[in-house]
């Protein structure tokens, strides 16, 4: 058996406290292909929590079976700071209290840090310059600053998934189908995502901006050009991707074990388990993320919606109405919200009481929408 546990620490937040990571390792180390797999790195976002408690058991399974072909990380929970936050009850946990901002936004852009490691460049040798690059970002990880907590936590996740070949990022939207965000040149693996785990959507994307986790594991092969000799003949060797399983309030054994034998069924097509030869569809045709609208309130109000999750909607379609609740006649206080494509309607904001600007739903099409704008596709 390969499977093993570690328990690495993380900065102590405060006198007689502290906190760390659980970190599941299956397979052989530096073995390919190396899969890097975590949850709630928005630390209120729990379904896949459920999902990976069970595909842990999975891999234990496969593990003492010896079908382990290449190496398995798996984090539990990727994100002990934000889940310590309370506040009345809640978890908050999108946003570090350190004034660093989202927890999934601004990531490193390791590409200048990797570089001076790279010497006189890449040689074009693929597989060899592979192998170099792989080096130079665990180097660039090595240097970054981890000062703070907030720091040091986001160079130990990087320490553990930026030499991977596939990086899953599992997240949950509010009320939603399950989908999942990649990169363009990704589209057929994440295809291959959606068929395995059975879920409708692909977002693609070029430049969603935000640097956001996946983008920080995946974008920094595309942004070599210009920085070292041959960079831009790198090709986007990692996969990486943020998976939204549905929303909050889907966390039931029954969703999480399926779930689980989904990412199961996608590492075994990948190559890193043997022994499953489960047939996959081609899976759904990818929307790209310029074409999602994402619909908004003009004011503060409460939502009454009028099309349900997973509805399909025609353009200027109200999909909601937002009531102004300090109308002086309650028959004109409602404000309609419209679709402004014919789509998916794929996820709705769960907050029925809402601020001026607040996204309230989105709707996947299949027409570049004006108002989307490259390099800031992604929600604050």
């Amino acid at each position: 058996m390969t499977h093993s546990v570690d328990r690495i620490p993380l900065k102590s937040p405060s006198p007689g406290t502290e906190r760390f990571l659980t970190v599941h390792r299956f397979g052989t180390e530096g073995a390919r292909p190396k899969a890097y797999l975590h949850a709630a790195l928005h630390a209120d976002e729990w379904p896949g929590l459920m999902a990976l408690h069970h595909l842990v058991s999975m891999l234990d399974a496969a593990d003492r079976e010896g079908k382990i072909v290449g190496e398995i990380i798996v984090l539990p929970y990727a994100n002990p700071i934000g889940m310590d936050q309370r506040q009345g009850g809640a978890v908050p946990g999108r946003y570090a209290y350190d004034g660093s901002g989202n927890f999934n936004r601004n990531w490193p852009d390791l590409s200048p840090m990797a570089a001076p490691y790279l010497g006189n460049g890449l040689t074009g040798d693929a597989d060899a310059d592979i192998v170099a690059f792989r080096g130079a970002l665990k180097a660039a990880v090595a240097d970054l600053p981890a000062r703070s907590d907030v720091q040091h936590w986001r160079a130990t996740l990087l320490g553990l998934s930026v030499d991977s070949d596939y990086v899953i990022d599992i997240h949950c939207d509010q009320e939603a189908q399950a989908h999942v965000y990649c990169h363009v040149e990704h589209a057929e693996i994440a295809r291959e995502m959606a068929a395995a785990i059975d879920f409708p959507v692909v977002l693609l994307e070029e430049e969603a901006g935000g640097f956001s986790f996946d983008d920080c594991n995946a974008g920094v092969w595309r942004r070599m050009g210009g920085l070292v000799e041959n960079g831009d003949a790198l090709s986007m060797t990692c996969f990486a991707c943020t998976l939204e399983l549905r929303g909050k309030d889907d966390i039931e054994d029954d969703l999480g074990r399926s779930d689980a034998e989904g990412l199961y069924r996608f590492l075994a097509k990948r190559g890193l388990i043997s022994g499953d030869g489960t047939a996959l569809s081609d899976g759904p045709i990818p929307y790209r993320l310029d074409e999602v609208d994402v619909i908004s309130s003009p004011i503060a109000g409460l939502v009454a919606f009028k099309a349900a999750v997973g509805e399909t909607v025609a353009a200027g379609q109200v999909v909601a109405e937002v009531i102004d609740l300090t109308a002086a006649d309650p028959l004109t206080a409602r404000i309609p919200l419209k679709s402004s494509t014919d789509g998916l309607f794929f996820a709705r904001n769960d907050l029925r009481l809402v601020q001026p600007g607040e996204n309230v739903g989105k709707v996947a099409g299949r027409q570049p929408l004006a108002h989307r704008k490259k390099g800031a596709l992604l929600e604050p």
